[in-house]
């Protein structure tokens, strides 16, 4: 089915019959089959991940910038990295090839061997894009070629027809490159946005200025007080230099990772879709150039709902042509939105995949030119997102021939990026729920015995720890990130009814470019807290019957919003600033603070500041309480341990209470002696019988045991017996609980002289003696296995139990739970 009229059918083909009689210039491209995806070329190397292509008419070139990485066995970690070709790549359909665009003035020296190039912060070559850009110049002895750190851009680029210029956005840069002189500029604009990444810019050809909207990663602080990750509607008006917010009565809602066009014919930019953190989208809005106003559609339907698609506008057919993305799954379909008649229709033509995806629209050729990036063949690693092979391809516009595909439209609805858990019966529950009664009862004491077939499962936290409950009998389990999980929900598992509950209805995850990534910045577009290694940063306060968190805020450098001025803020570590001079100034700096989550209502609230190193925390009735480890400052930017000696200058470290009456932390130790050493593993409980606090992971070996006397306020070193084998005492491994009756304090240790890589050890607080616990499960059970980051360990005083939560399968599999009813030899003889 054909989808013109004939008055449209006689105007496309005479301006079919233009193109073909131009000659030569166009005979390449000219000779694609119509209306079809077509491979134009297939690089090894070269894949931009989260980056954009512009067409730049000047040039009647294709123009790629961004961060790229072509080996993913390579941990970029440093902040200068070679790469294989040119920060700058551009392609002309009629040659065919991607070619550096190298500076003139650097031209022959660079075409022998390129220059490394700066890459913000990374960690194993992630970076979120918001980290600072800086322009830079390529050695201290001469200027003359300036170019920005490689970042991830997504679609915030756009070709300036008044300059002739690409106009980026990125990591609260705004520069331009001029495609023509290979040259960039830094526009240096009196004031910007809130550096979002993820989002769009778009030409507006009737008021001369260059709009963007969504994108996140930022820490806005909304109207009614609140933490949000996004920012609204702003123009860049080039004459004053000045990017300026533009009031609206309405908005969309905010999102990631969708392109934003202008319909030069109805004078509108049109946004489809996108990433809401939460959903995928596939609602269609139209922004009135004219009027300055966003209105929606209202379209009867639309294509399914999706992220990661491309958008580009067509001013022969006066269409916009959306197509590919991903939702659960990656997309092939291409539709186009009629914006005179509010209506979208299929369109045949099978759309490339891949990783990420970007495609612009070269007018005057009628050829839409897509790249996208994916693995190297063999590639079978599942932490990679790395992916290094481009692969370029075209689709010529022939009006006359554009055919109606089969597709149909689907509600304007979204898609939920969590799985929905099935509804079981009132009357399944309750038998599961007096199986783990009986069970419980029955429990071996001093062996492990695995709760099994719960009635909902949940995702491994990686390196994820967790915290119990103790007025509603919960495990509340949160974290992931970085090969795991990634939505920055809490799992709940209720021992009695033996289940996990999800106790927010729609967790919020990153956009795909960080499928298993680190370092997000901001908040999330709800406020709250990235997903990240759970390690020790949350306990449950049964005082305000809330979980505490104490998490840093990432920000970009020279992004400071207001609301947050007052909160401590600190880099990683003193020694990216002291040593680490090839970033500067660093690219990103964190604030910390304190989160709170509400179990009842599924909701994060962050409630103000935090100590500055404050990070490993821990459950007492009298609050949550935390030390300043400040484990980040013992590590380089590579993450890769500092050396430490006795010697060393001793550091501060305090024991602090929440107090949720005032919303602020008190600090309960003083004095010239504290622990030192200490790292992510050390591993903190209280003492309800003498009002102490046990802390586990100080010194060399990080095996030290210290107390915090809470009358006296001051800490001190315990000298601890070791029961032979093996005559030292355990190494840290961050989780710890104290079982009061027992006078006991039970720590975890990852350890290999066990063939399961772990075990438990006793500290006898009367006898003030170690003694491991080897191992142990009943018949025809088993134990975890190489659990190592992946486990976490809480005491439910309710049942007297122990229980060992397991991230098993990996990091991408489900956790398991183990019960563990602990007696001491001493206690057993006395029975």
């Amino acid at each position: 089915m054909l989808l013109f009229d004939e008055s449209t059918l006689k105007s496309a083909i005479s301006v079919t019959l233009m193109l073909l009689l131009m000659g030569s210039a166009t005979q390449s491209h000219a000779e694609l089959p119509a209306n079809t995806w077509s491979l134009l070329k297939a690089d090894p190397f070269g894949a931009r991940r989260g980056s954009a292509i512009r067409y730049a008419p000047n040039r009647k070139a294709f123009f790629l910038w961004g961060f790229m990485n072509d080996d993913p066995d390579l941990l970029q970690e440093q902040p200068l990295m070679r790469i294989p070709e040119y920060d700058v790549v551009a392609f002309d359909p009629d040659v065919g090839e991607w070619q550096s665009q190298l500076p003139f003035e650097w031209r022959e020296l660079w075409s022998q061997r390129l220059p490394l190039s700066y890459v913000p912060r990374t960690y194993s070559g992630i970076t979120t894009g918001s980290e600072r850009t800086v322009l830079r110049s390529p050695t201290l002895e001469k200027e003359g070629a300036p170019r920005p750190d490689l970042n991830i851009v997504f679609d915030q680029a756009t070709f300036h027809p008044p300059t002739g210029s690409l106009v980026y956005f990125t990591g609260g840069l705004t520069a331009a490159y001029d495609p023509e002189r290979h040259r960039w500029s830094d526009l240096n604009p009196r004031q910007s946005p809130p550096p979002v990444v993820g989002g769009s810019l778009a030409y507006d050809p009737v008021n001369d200025e260059i709009v963007l909207f969504g994108g996140g990663h930022v820490a806005e602080q909304a109207l009614d007080g609140h933490a949000v990750g996004f920012t609204g509607t702003w123009a860049y008006r080039h004459r004053e230099n000045v990017w300026q917010p533009v009031r609206t009565s309405s908005q969309p809602p905010p999102r990631m990772n969708t392109r934003l066009v202008c319909d030069t014919r109805h004078q509108v930019l049109v946004l489809f879709g996108g990433d809401s953190q939460s959903h995928y989208l596939n609602d269609t809005w139209l922004y009135d150039l004219k009027r300055r106003e966003w209105r929606p559609s209202r379209a009867e339907g639309a294509p399914a709902a999706r992220a990661g698609h491309f958008t580009v506008y067509d001013p022969k057919t006066g269409w916009v042509f959306v197509g590919g993305g991903y939702n659960t799954k990656d997309l092939e379909d291409m539709w186009a939105y009629d914006v005179g008649s509010d209506r979208w229709l299929p369109v045949k033509g099978k759309v490339p995949t891949g990783f990420y995806l970007s495609a612009d629209l070269a007018t005057d050729k009628g050829l839409i030119v897509l790249v996208t990036n994916t693995q190297k063949p063999g590639d079978t690693t599942t932490c990679n997102i790395l992916y290094p092979v481009r692969k370029t391809y075209g689709y010529r516009i022939v009006p006359a021939e554009i055919e109606q595909a089969s597709g149909t439209l689907s509600k304007l609805q979204t898609i939920a990026k969590w799985q929905e858990a099935p509804i079981e019966s009132d009357a399944v529950r309750r038998s599961r729920a007096q199986v783990q009664r009986q069970r419980l009862a029955d429990l071996t004491v001093n062996q492990w015995v695995h709760l099994a077939e719960p009635g909902r499962a949940a995702p491994t936290r990686t390196w994820g720890s967790a915290t119990f409950d103790t007025d509603r009998g919960w495990i509340l389990y949160w974290g992931g990130g970085h090969c795991g999980y990634e939505g920055n929900d809490v799992d709940a598992y209720d021992v009695q009814d033996h289940t996990w509950k999800r106790l927010d209805a729609e967790p919020e995850y990153p956009e795909r470019t960080w499928n298993h990534g680190v370092r997000l910045a901001g908040v999330t577009f709800k406020g709250g807290p990235w997903t990240d290694h759970g390690r020790r940063i949350y306990a449950y306060d049964p005082v305000s019957r809330r979980m505490i968190m104490v998490r840093t805020v990432r920000l970009t450098t020279g992004y400071e919003p207001g609301w947050l001025k007052a909160f401590p803020s600190t880099l990683t570590s003193d020694y990216q600033a002291k040593v680490d001079a090839l970033v500067n100034p660093p690219s990103s700096y964190v604030k910390y603070v304190t989160w709170s989550f509400d179990p009842d209502r599924g909701s994060w609230e962050l409630l103000g500041a935090a100590p500055a190193g404050l990070d490993t925390v821990f459950s007492t009735p009298k609050g949550v309480m935390a030390v300043n480890v400040d484990w980040p400052s013992r590590l380089n930017d590579a993450g890769y341990l500092l050396p430490w000696k006795p010697s060393d200058p001793a550091e501060d470290k305090a024991l602090y209470l929440w107090r949720s009456d005032r919303k602020d932390w008190e600090r309960l130790t003083e004095g010239p002696l504290s622990p030192q050493n200490l790292y992510e593993q050390t591993s903190l409980a209280y003492d309800p019988k003498r009002d102490l606090v046990y802390l586990h992971g100080a010194g060399e070996r990080r095996d030290e045991l210290w107390l915090a006397d809470l009358q006296t306020r001051r800490w001190r070193k315990l000298e601890p017996q070791v029961a032979a084998p093996p005559n030292q005492p355990p190494q840290c491994g961050r989780e710890a609980v104290l079982i009061p009756k027992e006078d006991v304090l039970l720590v975890y240790e990852m350890t290999n002289r066990h063939a399961c890589g772990w075990t438990v050890w006793a500290y006898h607080i009367g006898a003030n003696r170690w003694q491991e616990l080897a191992p142990s499960a009943p018949s025809g059970s088993r134990l975890p296995e190489r659990i190592g980051q992946n486990a976490a360990m809480v005491y439910d005083p309710t049942h007297d139990v122990v229980l060992l939560v397991v991230g098993e399968r990996g990091d991408e599999g489900k956790a398991s739970v183990f019960a563990l009813r602990y007696q001491s030899s001493s206690h057993r003889r006395g029975q």
